[in-house]
């Protein structure tokens, strides 16, 4: 790679390949997508609601792990693949334990959190998850509560939503 010695619009935009290499890349791009289709389909529905934080974690390895088949030559699709395939293994595998295991389960998982006990804010329970009283009101507004008063319990829940009982 030759020194880079000052702006190059042209080298930023277009990169130094030849202009036949975008439609290289288009097709790594679709070859990527349908193998990681594939193996996400296969995960089912629970694969494809609110996310854990273990599962955003693979998300953005799956990402960063085949995002550079996409795009540089150099990259073989076959690398993508198996990041793909190791990734969804250790996913199911991920899922097994914690049906399993009730530690590995509150380990990867955690618990709801209740934040409301009838009537009264648990300000330590919102401190401990770096949740406002303004983002806790705006989620009872939202589930038609008026007054604290009327919440006999309010959690956050595993999805990052919040339960309310009245």
């Amino acid at each position: 790679m030759d020194p880079i010695t000052g702006i190059d619009l042209i080298r930023i935009f277009f990169g130094d390949q030849p202009p036949v290499y975008m439609v290289e890349v288009m097709f790594r791009v679709l070859i990527i997508y349908i193998v990681a289709l594939v193996f996400l389909r296969a995960g089912g529905k629970r694969a494809r609601r609110q996310m854990t934080p273990v599962e955003m974690l693979l998300v953005v390895a799956l990402g960063s792990g085949v995002g550079d088949a996409m795009l540089y030559s150099d990259t073989p699709l076959l690398y993508a693949s198996i990041i793909i395939v190791s990734v969804t293994v250790f996913q199911f595998m991920f899922a097994r334990l914690k049906i399993r295991s009730n530690f590995f389960e509150k380990f990867v998982d955690s618990r709801p959190n209740m934040f409301v006990k009838e009537g009264e804010i648990l300000y330590d329970a919102l401190e401990a998850e770096s949740y406002t009283v303004k983002e806790l009101e705006s989620d009872l507004r939202q589930a038609g509560v008026r007054d604290i008063g009327e919440v006999q319990y309010a959690y956050l829940e595993l999805n990052g939503n919040v339960s309310v009982f009245q």
